[in-house]
């Protein structure tokens, strides 16, 4: 059936129209090593490098061991000048996977250079020509999954923390050395990604994967100097195709966080060396300045110099190639607010050029891959900023027409008041005026979380962060255990089946991990296998993720949602989803009792006559409930006594402590 017409208020909701999603795998190419032709047996013939110099007054030569890195005929392989501030050179005889380096001549100084948009590096901390063409690399097998058409069930996490512990669960799967080493192998072929699916997740969003400062920590991940080339001790560019074409194969999509706002430039080291040696910021413009970076942050690093549509370019072109050369289904773009606005907190005044930039990526992305999620982490949303984010690009020259937005308006309510205070506490109403767009920019289109790897990670002002959910909830003290994961259920609740379609989690959360992602960002897998509570919340998870599988779930119909009974005095609250664009025309109705109180004879308006299977009751001890609520499989709606609104109601015995209970309308 068709989708019923809509006034477009987000730009995702164009989609829902156009007859055309096909997405592409080339583009117009500007950095990085580009092949010209061909021989007969398909490897590279004729090569181009091109470097963004913007300082015709030096000389730059491409060397590697093919010219023993610039000892042997270095003038045959002098890059030319362009009155573009580009300078580049095409050869013959390169190889797929040969090194390289730029040596820079500056008036009588020569020093060498890496290519700011080199693809990867070898060992040596050499650029590397990876032809991705060439017969010899991996070719992508398996489509990106239909990412408009389906909830977006999302498992945050970094990467190396995914597998990190994998063992605890399966001892018995390939080991890393069996993988030679390689991380991107490893987590294709040990079995997690078929976990993850399992488990309902039907998304990954992986903490950054460009190349990076040297270091284990997480955090490192977000210095990323070279936004072209996968992390090298990671894998290759041939192991993490293959990887992202394992997760296709089972449906997940892969959101990759792209770090476009900043990169280092002093105290880091990167491939041994001295950051300072050999990262971006070594390339100097005619003007002295930094030919790619500008600004400081109050981070060490520096901003990206946006005036310049050439760098503009670089950025964009970075995307795009992770995009096409990749698959990736789609991009987080850390710190949107620095990419907009002057201040620390990107709370100064707007940028010149971050707005006409972001609008340059995001509409290429989209030309690329029209179902590409484009998520934009950005906490500063006075007056429209935050309905500027998600509206249509073709709207408002201020227009960013992202997907959605991470860092709601819900998960403050939920990290401010409702997981810190009691339920007496606690307005069920302000969930009724999120949904009505009242606050925050007037905009919903988020991606809706309670817990992200920043709540896990960094202590917040008055607000119940700083570590793991379950930890932040229990203080310390093991007797709030039943609060804490009461807590955790109703809140998963409200975010699955109260919001739009995008639910992001940590699977931490569900295991009841303790401690902080700042210190330790692995998932303890293990805690599957031998705690009895990780497994029953876990569970709980699972059944959550697959209800909201189901149509009436998907951003599409977060049109035809209602919260049909915000009860304050028993902090209770009652939505009904219902699917109006497929053929399943399904209805659910869902109670989620957000207190401690335990409700008799309770009963909710409905709006439809007609048996409700009970298809999800939380109260059972398989979800760690209290196994109170032994409810029938079916319940008859009967004639209302207790509402003017609605003709017919529903009546549940009794309401358990944190209670969801999900049914579904047969019809």
């Amino acid at each position: 059936m068709g989708i019923p017409v809509r006034a477009i208020q987000y730009q995702w909701e164009s989609l829902l129209y156009r007859k055309e999603l096909t997405r592409t795998y080339s583009y117009k190419q500007e950095f990085g090593p580009q092949v010209l032709s061909r021989d007969k047996n398909g490897l590279a013939n004729k090569v181009k490098f091109p470097v963004y110099v913007n300082d015709s007054a030096k000389d730059v030569y491409l060397v590697g061991e093919f010219n023993d890195w610039g000892k042997k005929n270095k003038e045959k392989f002098k890059l030319g000048k362009e009155e573009t501030g580009f300078q580049s050179i095409v050869v013959t005889g390169i190889k797929h996977k040969d090194s390289y380096l730029f040596l820079v001549n500056d008036k009588g100084s020569e020093f060498l250079l890496r290519d700011p948009a080199s693809f990867c590096f070898d060992k040596k901390g050499n650029a590397q020509f990876w032809d991705f063409n060439d017969p010899s690399t991996y070719k992508k097998k398996h489509e990106g999954p239909d990412t408009l058409h389906r909830v977006t069930n999302i498992l945050q996490t970094d990467l190396p923390g995914l597998v990190a512990k994998w063992f605890k669960l399966d001892d018995k799967a390939v080991t890393l050395a069996e993988s030679k080493d390689d991380l991107f192998t490893y987590i294709k072929n040990c079995g997690v990604l078929q976990k993850v699916r399992e488990l309902g997740f039907n998304t990954i969003q992986f903490l950054p994967i460009a190349q990076s400062i040297d270091g284990d920590n997480w955090k490192f991940r977000y210095l990323s100097p070279y936004p072209f080339a996968v992390q090298r001790a990671w894998g290759t560019p041939d192991s993490f195709l293959a990887m992202v074409d394992e997760c296709h194969k089972l449906g997940i999509a892969i959101i990759t966080d792209i770090i476009l706002s900043h990169s280092p430039y002093k105290d880091y080291s990167l491939f041994g060396m001295r950051g300072e040696d050999v990262g971006i910021h070594r390339w100097q413009s005619k003007h002295r300045e930094d030919t790619y970076l500008e600004e400081f942050t109050p981070w060490g690093t520096k901003r990206f110099r946006y005036g310049d549509e050439h760098i503009r370019r670089y950025l964009v072109e970075s995307a795009l190639h992770v995009l096409t050369h990749y698959g990736v289904d789609g991009f987080r773009i850390d710190n949107v607010d620095g990419i907009l606005r002057y201040g620390d907190a990107g709370q100064g005044e707007e940028r010149p050029h971050g707005r006409l930039f972001l609008r340059e990526l995001i509409t290429q992305v989209y030309e690329h891959n029209p179902l590409a999620l484009i998520h934009l982490e950005s906490h500063y949303f006075y007056g429209d900023n935050a309905k500027m984010l998600v509206s249509p690009l073709a709207s408002d020259t201020r227009a960013l027409g992202a997907t959605a937005y991470n860092s709601s308006r819900l998960t403050y309510y939920f990290h401010k008041e409702v997981m810190p205070k009691s339920s007496e506490q606690i307005s069920v109403w302000r969930f009724e005026q999120i949904r009505e767009e009242k606050e925050w920019g007037r905009s919903n289109s988020t991606i809706a979380d309670f817990h992200n790897h920043d709540a896990a990670a960094g202590l917040m002002a008055e607000r119940a962060t700083g570590s793991y959910a379950y930890d932040a909830l229990i203080l310390k003290r093991h007797d709030l255990w039943f609060h804490a994961v009461g807590k955790i259920k109703m809140m998963e609740a409200i975010i699955a089946f109260g919001c739009e379609g995008r639910i992001l989690d940590l699977l931490q959360t569900f295991l009841l991990q303790e401690g902080t992602f700042e210190h330790d960002s692995s998932i303890n897998w293990g805690m599957l296998k031998n705690d009895v509570r990780s497994q029953k919340i876990a569970s709980y998870k699972q059944h959550i993720n697959n209800i909201a599988e189901h149509p009436a779930f998907w951003p599409e119909n977060t049109l035809y949602r209602k919260y049909l009974n915000v009860d304050e005095k028993n902090k209770i609250l009652v939505i009904k989803r219902e699917d109006k664009t497929t053929n399943s025309r399904e209805e659910f109705y869902i109670l989620i009792n957000l207190s401690t109180n335990e409700t008799y004879d309770y009963a909710f308006g409905i709006e439809e006559v007609g048996e409700y299977e009970l298809i999800f009751n939380s109260d059972d001890e398989a979800y760690m409930g209290t196994n109170k609520a032994k409810l029938p499989h079916e319940l008859t709606a009967k004639r209302s006594q207790q509402f003017a609104l609605f003709k017919e109601e529903i009546n549940i015995p009794v309401v358990t402590p944190y209670h969801v209970l999900v049914f579904k309308h047969k019809k």
